[in-house]
């Protein structure tokens, strides 16, 4: 918090101007009357000046806030649709029944998204804090947000080098002729083959209904036979396996270093510092076009795609639902995993985008905004990917219940890669649907370097918050040497290993620890009283919410984990079986941000202060800078924190003669937030100390404060535990 000079001359026992009172030490309505007031005195509670917020500008001067509520919802949009609604969801749906996996998703969207997006939004706008400095709420768990600032490091680079690849695509889709469209070129290889009834129609041949051609030669009287062609021999393939990553044989053949690719990681860097440059002011304008594009984009492609042969009867065949797969658990626990990455939760990037939202916001219609917004996207790219493959199918002459696909990178730079190909004027859909691909990537990168940029300067603000560029240029800078590694041949294989290990069940390991911390350590009653301090109500339906946070949610992550755990099965890329070697540093890699949490807990109970009793109090009980950043808040429910409210509030003949030292020995826990057991306490401590001080003659005392912050019919009363 920033104060005046006069004020911290008077904290260090310097001379102060006499009649000087620094205003922002008082709530707003003070300006207006005409009253001597008080020169300030510390004593000993948490100081929180007070802002002005009924102007024009940010609520929070320090840290800053979104410029407006479209800002910030565009940009929790555009950090929670991210791509994989384009190469995941599409295929389990392709894969489990169809239209049927809605239902397995939605329910695992309500059961093991909702919960932890909630709460991740409530606490982050409720405290104004990052990943990092949110775990003020429970101290001993402070290594969560190290955990999540570290995986969010995985996540930029991983985010980068998909941003690298659909650049590259980019710039070769400026052609007349898009290079993965035909075999004359100089990596497609003796095997490379176009489509069947392409093929077929260029050879004046016959096509059959198994998908073979026939080829009669007038000139020779010989007829020839061209068998159904493999997909493993289209153009795109080898486009993307020589030209764009120069695959090499294996994970531990690094092979040479691609330095158009590495030109475009360096590009896309460059990129996203521009759009942090002035942190959410500058990221908050730039999510108008990586959002709101991309949406544009997905309109024009799917009307495209719909009017081509084959799509429809696909979209319809593909979106039947097999109603069989609901008694399947594997569909189930594929249901489950997708819910939960899905909102991108557990990475730090929620709190990091609500913590920059204006307190009192609607949090619980932001929420369910975003979840539909999420549930559309995903819809949409089903149907993107089914008329591309209904249109694919065609072309190859493959019926539909014989078409295979896969997910991840196969799918958006192979599959639909090779559909767009054979649209006519390819050049301007193919590059249409990477420029898609770009915003979106890159939105969720942005918000990613965002959550560590933040986190790193809530935690060390002194140091950090004025030097945040360059702290942002550090940050950029070394994750573009550590994205460098992905551009040689083999960065290909040890993408898939971020993708299988270290992106995947650490998020659930993560999202366990977080649930039992705040909803069993911190306590649910007290999140939700959070949320209703916010909003003003609280969430509909409040004993379903407590149960679903304390018992329903460690249950269902608890159950994700064993589920890919023992879903897990020997790694392979086309025919390349993944050494043991490479997966266990995979495992060893994903490991590195859990170990951060035990480190970290045991670091933070060594550091409390006290005996052994005390330092479990400290670190299980939220710290004493723990709530609302601004006073102005924080006295809505507490205005005895604030000493200068309290003399507003109290009769100044009212005197305590206690020193700050015993009301330390008093108080185990010296924390300026109470709970409703430890307020009753901490009244009846402060009362009795009165009298005493009283008898004794305290009134003579030099430690005499004339305030009377802490009598007992002054303590707020709370229906359950207190907000904070």
């Amino acid at each position: 918090m920033s104060i005046s000079s006069n004020e911290q001359e008077h904290r260090n026992g310097r001379s102060a101007v006499g009649n000087h009172v620094d205003m922002s030490l008082y709530p707003p309505f003070i300006k207006q009357l005409d009253a001597k007031l008080p020169d300030y005195t510390r004593e000993g509670d948490i100081e929180y000046p007070f802002e002005e917020i009924t102007g024009v500008g940010d609520e929070n001067r320090i840290r800053g806030n979104w410029s407006n509520k479209s800002d910030y919802l565009l940009a929790v949009i555009g950090f929670t649709a991210g791509v994989g609604s384009f190469w995941k969801f599409p295929f389990l749906v392709f894969k489990h029944g169809g239209a049927a996996f809605l239902i397995p998703y939605l329910v695992m969207l309500c059961l093991a998204a909702l919960p932890m997006f909630f709460m991740e939004m409530v606490l982050g706008q409720f405290s104004s804090s990052a990943a990092i400095s949110v775990w003020k709420v429970v101290p001993l768990f402070k290594g969560i947000g190290f955990a999540q600032v570290t995986i969010s490091g995985f996540f930029a680079v991983f985010f980068n080098i998909i941003s690298a690849w659909t650049l590259f695509y980019l710039i070769n889709s400026f052609s007349f002729s898009i290079p993965w469209s035909n075999c004359a070129n100089s990596w497609s290889g003796e095997n490379c083959t176009l489509g069947t009834r392409i093929q077929c129609r260029e050879m004046n041949g016959t096509l059959l209904v198994n998908g073979s051609c026939i080829v009669e030669h007038a000139a020779s009287n010989e007829t020839t036979v061209i068998p159904l062609h493999d997909l493993n021999s289209i153009p795109s393939l080898r486009y993307f396996h020589t030209d764009v990553l120069m695959l090499s044989k294996g994970v531990d053949d690094f092979g040479t270093l691609n330095w158009y690719l590495g030109l475009c990681v360096l590009v896309c860097w460059i990129a996203v510092f521009l759009c942090l440059f002035q942190g959410v002011k500058s990221s908050g304008k730039v999510v108008y076009i990586s959002v709101i594009f991309p949406f544009i984009i997905l309109t024009v492609l799917l009307t495209r795609l719909l009017t081509l042969d084959g799509s429809i009867s696909a979209v319809l065949y593909f979106l039947s639902p097999k109603w069989e797969v609901l008694s399947d658990l594997h569909v189930w626990g594929e249901a489950a995993v997708q819910a939960f990455y899905s909102v991108s939760c557990c990475s730090g990037g929620l709190f990091t985008i609500a913590s920059y939202s204006k307190f009192h916001n609607n949090v619980y219609k932001d929420i369910c905004l975003v979840l539909l917004v999420d549930v559309f996207v995903s819809l949409i790219g089903c149907l993107l990917t089914f008329s591309a493959i209904g249109f694919t199918c065609y072309e190859f002459a493959i019926a539909l219940d014989k078409f295979q696909i896969r997910d991840g990178f196969h799918l958006v730079f192979v599959f639909l890669a090779e559909a767009l190909a054979g649209v006519p004027v390819a050049p301007l859909y193919a590059g249409l649907f990477f420029i898609m691909i770009l915003l979106v990537v890159h939105a969720t990168q942005m918000f990613v370097v965002e959550t560590i940029v933040s986190s790193l300067c809530d935690e060390y603000p002194e140091r950090l918050r004025r030097n945040r560029r360059h702290v942002l240029t550090t940050v950029c800078a070394l994750f573009i040497c550590l994205s460098i590694p992905f551009c040689l041949s083999s960065g290909l294989y040890w993408m898939e290993l971020l993708t299988q290990f270290v992106l995947t069940w650490p998020l659930v390991v993560i999202a366990f620890l977080e649930c039992m911390a705040i909803n069993w350590i911190y306590g649910v009653d007290n999140m939700l009283d959070n949320a209703k301090w916010i909003v003003g109500h609280w969430p509909p339906c409040y004993i379903f919410w407590k149960v679903l946070f304390k018992f329903i949610c460690p249950l269902v992550y608890l159950s994700i984990l064993c589920f890919l755990w023992l879903d897990w099965n020997s790694i392979e890329y086309e025919s390349y079986q993944f050494p043991y070697w490479s997966i266990l540093a995979a495992w060893g890699i994903a490991s590195i941000p859990l170990i951060l949490i035990p480190i970290i807990g045991i670091w933070q109970f060594c550091i409390a202060k006290g005996t052994i009793t005390q330092k479990w109090w400290r670190v299980l009980y939220p710290d004493d800078a723990w709530g609302p950043a601004l006073a102005i808040h924080r006295a809505e429910k507490f205005p005895l924190q604030i000493p200068e409210a309290r003399r507003l509030l109290l009769p100044p003949e009212v005197e305590i003669a206690a020193s700050q030292r015993d009301l330390q020995d008093d108080i185990p826990m010296n924390s300026g937030v109470l709970t409703a057991g430890r307020s009753s306490e901490f009244a009846q401590t402060t009362d009795a100390r009165s009298i005493r001080s009283t008898v004794a003659g305290g009134g003579d005392r030099g430690d005499v404060k004339s305030i009377g912050a802490t009598i007992n019919t002054m303590i707020p009363k709370f229906e359950r535990e207190t907000a904070i």
